[in-house]
């Protein structure tokens, strides 16, 4: 977790003006994934949903997560780590995962409808997990791969788990 001292020299504010606006390093942590949450949002977003070729849909949703990851990537880790830390970060958290689920959901339908209720949740449950952040994170951090390498292995991780299972 950043301590108060990084927060300080990477938005170049005092250590003194970072206590007056906020009351604790707590409450300033809360405030500032809650706001980077907001922020990343919209980049997350894109349209039409659920148009066109299986290919430029992946193409299109997997693109909107790089965006967004590349605008968390320099707090990704400091971020999973305060909302793991600080209980009143759980339902932006929950929130932002739902509605994440519910554009992979309409996004893929056409695929999605083509199983059953168990199977459906099973290929919910990968593409969410193929699309996570944290998931992009450990390939281009972890792994230090470049971003478009990440990109295509996270684009063919997705086209497998999107294609009609073998009859």
């Amino acid at each position: 977790m950043p301590t108060i001292e990084d927060v300080s020299a990477e938005s170049g504010i005092s250590i003194r003006s970072l206590y007056r606006y906020f009351g604790d390093a707590s409450a300033m942590i809360v405030e500032a994934t809650q706001l980077l949450i907001e922020e990343t949002r919209p980049l997350a977003t894109f349209s039409p949903m659920g148009e066109g070729p299986l290919a430029d849909r992946i193409a299109t949703l997997v693109g909107a997560r790089f965006r967004a990851y590349q605008h968390v990537r320099p707090a990704l880790r400091a971020t999973i780590l305060n909302i793991a830390a600080q209980p009143e970060l759980a339902p932006a958290q929950h929130a932002t995962r739902e509605l994440l689920r519910l554009q992979f959901s309409i996004h893929f339908a056409p695929e999605l409808q083509q199983s059953d209720d168990a199977a459906r949740e099973h290929v919910l449950q990968a593409g969410s997990a193929v699309c996570n952040l944290e998931f992009i994170e450990m390939l281009v951090e972890r792994q230090e791969m470049p971003v478009d390498t990440a990109q295509a292995i996270v684009i063919r991780l997705l086209t497998n788990v999107l294609a009609p299972a073998p009859s």
